[in-house]
């Protein structure tokens, strides 16, 4: 018998490589604004943007002020001038046009949703943008439902993210339930906030702080071994 029923996933470095994505994204806008692409100036974005989502995350700001700012203020560095919103708008765009999934995914789908499982997405984003990336990656179909923040309306790590999925999929037992994700800070404090088991998948090695995780795993290839014992 299964000790668990439903599966939530993280989207970005867990099922789709947003890593790569954004590489490919980031590097398009840079040469369409005329910003050189190199490690330093990746770096500069990727600060200012990993600031403004933790603010995010910590319920400091809105969304709309993270899509609408962190380009402006990366241009800025560069002495242009820009529309924060509508740099946003071009970037998405690129990424939407990927479909960069990470190794294992389909597999790894395939086979939960052949062994019963009810898959959910629990993601934060903008909801156009990860519902055109799973189609490109041509992975909608094992989802049940699509639970993205912007369409929640509250962002993980916040109780209310999760409970909307509970509430909507009519959820009691939530031993039954299971989050996989790779943010510490938000897939895991959110599933501890609610009393949920928990996977973390350790893609970039680091150290697991005040929030701990059920499991551990480095690769999507270890969960299958996980709900097997």
């Amino acid at each position: 018998m299964k000790k668990y029923e439903h599966i939530i996933f993280d989207l970005d470095n867990t099922l789709l490589n947003f890593s790569l994505s954004e590489h490919h994204a980031l590097k398009a806008m840079f040469t369409k604004y005329g910003v050189i692409f190199n490690e330093e100036t990746f770096a500069e974005y990727k600060e200012i943007n990993h600031e403004l989502w933790t603010k995010l995350e910590e319920g400091r700001i809105k969304k709309e002020t993270v899509l609408e700012t962190r380009f402006a203020k990366f241009f800025a560095l560069k002495g242009l001038q820009v529309d924060g919103k509508v740099a946003d708008d071009e970037y998405r765009t690129f990424l939407e046009n990927r479909n960069d999934v990470m190794d294992g995914t389909v597999e790894l789908l395939k086979q939960l949703k052949a062994d019963g499982y009810s898959i959910y997405a629990g993601t934060n984003g903008v909801g156009r943008t990860q519902r055109k990336r799973l189609k490109n990656a041509d992975i909608s179909e094992f989802f049940t439902e699509l639970y993205i923040s912007e369409e929640v309306g509250f962002e993980k790590p916040d109780m209310r993210f999760f409970e909307a999925i509970f509430i909507q999929e009519q959820i009691k037992d939530l031993s039954k339930v299971l989050m996989v994700g790779d943010s510490l800070t938000s897939d895991i404090k959110g599933s501890n906030r609610v009393g949920i088991d928990s996977i973390w998948i350790n893609n970039f090695n680091e150290s697991v702080g005040d929030d701990k995780p059920t499991f551990i795993c480095t690769n999507l290839k270890q969960i299958e071994n996980i709900l097997n014992n």
